[in-house]
């Protein structure tokens, strides 16, 4: 059996859904449809975890399960500045710190990172913490994933591409917070990653 672990926050998680609901639940009978009793998914994504909380669970969650793909989904909430504060949760250069760490450490245990650049989100409202609005704050997040891909050399599941191509739009993909996925998103987010995996083995 082939592991496919899907390390990431609460995109990952999909904890406002039921199980059968999630998109690594879709993923894996998209899976078991194309190869039975092939691969295995793992669903370890945790609401509100930055790269910092992942790198402190990356031994428990994600070494164990390896050799296998881990597809690595971060960055919404490591750029989140709270009311009360004008830093991010995480900086940016320790976000691209942790990035390049878990490619690394995933590649030391002789299996395939698989960055994944955050779906395209909706207008946030009101200021954060450092006055500006939560989609600037966002941003150099969501581009540095896809320069450090670029820069280590590692697969890239560009989700805003994906939706750009086959017309998605945003309002239509996110709940209400502008964020999160709608419970109809997790069908085309499952297909996002199953062409990102199929690109690489299948």
């Amino acid at each position: 059996m082939i592991n496919i672990i899907c390390f990431g926050d609460s995109i990952t998680e999909g904890a406002e859904f039921t199980i059968n609901d999630r998109w690594t639940s879709l993923l894996q009978i998209k899976l078991d449809t194309a190869k039975p009793e092939t691969f295995s998914v793992h669903n370890k994504g945790i609401s509100g975890n930055t790269t910092a909380q992942g790198f402190d669970r990356i031994n428990t969650d994600v070494l164990p399960l390896l050799p296998g793909f881990v597809f690595i989904q971060f960055g919404l909430n490591d750029a989140n500045v709270r009311d009360f504060s004008m830093e991010p949760r995480v900086g940016l250069a320790e976000f691209e710190k942790n990035l390049k760490e878990f490619h690394r450490i995933v590649k030391a245990h002789n299996s395939v990172p698989i960055f994944v650049l955050n779906h395209t989100i909706g207008e946030v409202e009101d200021e954060q913490g450092n006055g500006e609005s939560y989609n600037d704050n966002f941003a150099p997040y969501n581009r540095a994933i896809q320069a450090i891909a670029n820069e280590v050399g590692a697969s890239l599941v560009d989700i805003p591409m994906q939706m750009l191509a086959r017309g998605i739009k945003a309002e239509d993909f996110v709940s209400d917070d502008q964020i999160h996925l709608s419970l109809a998103a997790n069908n085309d987010y499952a297909e996002f990653i199953y062409a990102g995996l199929n690109a690489i083995k299948l």
